[in-house]
């Protein structure tokens, strides 16, 4: 059977129990060194990757994800991320140990929130349909100020709590990525809720994670 990977740890007391993965298979510890990579079994690794099954299959891989991420710090695995024994669980290893755990050493106690804009007017929207270069500009420079103007504002009312945001720009909704404590959550999501919505901006959050996005020092 193979082996589809959730995310890797450094090696601190026991492994998390009671953790139910994709297909409701278990989810299991490996250690390798003074890395735990967390795993479950799966028969046909296709179905992963098409048809009808890859969506719950994608849900309860992120469920694992959340789970993870309030339990122990760890870096998540690109979904899906399948090897064909424990033996290939080791190579991965070999490759990337001193990345893994000099991020995960860097990241100890953290976890991260997503937070994703999208705007009203481009839900309605033809993006398809040409526009001229003097309107194309100008709807540049009106997404740049509203991107900035809601940047300013979460930081301002998560000031103190997060520890370090990172964004990007999609083509139709811009990413922000907040890197915290894991003490800080709730009152990272009060904050939130007091700040009140943003006029034309629909912002959805997500998480906790795992701060797989914080990996690669900036």
């Amino acid at each position: 059977m193979a082996c589809l990977l959730y995310c890797v740890t450094l090696i601190s007391g026991d492994p998390i129990p009671n953790l139910i993965g994709v297909a409701e298979q278990p989810v299991i510890a490996h250690d390798a060194g003074d890395l735990r990579f967390y795993w479950s079994g799966v028969a046909n690794p296709e179905t992963l990757v098409e048809g009808a099954s890859r969506k719950p299959a994608e849900l309860r891989y992120q469920q694992v994800l959340r789970e993870m991420a309030t339990r122990a710090t760890a870096i998540s695995l690109p979904f899906p991320s399948v090897v064909a024994s424990l033996e290939d669980i080791d190579a991965l290893v070999s490759e990337g140990r001193e990345c893994y755990v000099t991020a995960l050493t860097r990241l100890a106690g953290t976890i991260q929130y997503e937070l994703t804009a999208t705007w009203v007017e481009n839900e309605r929207a033809d993006l398809a349909t040409p526009i001229s270069g003097k309107e194309y500009l100008k709807r540049r420079t009106e997404n740049e100020a509203r991107i900035a103007a809601i940047d300013t504002k979460l930081k301002t009312v998560t000031a103190g709590m997060v520890r370090e945001w990172r964004s990007r720009q999609e083509r139709r909704r811009h990413l922000w990525f907040a890197l915290m404590a894991c003490e800080h959550r709730e009152q990272f999501i009060a904050a939130l809720r007091g700040a009140g919505p943003s006029e034309g901006v629909r912002l959805r959050l997500a998480g906790p994670w795992p701060p797989t996005e914080f990996a690669r020092a900036q």
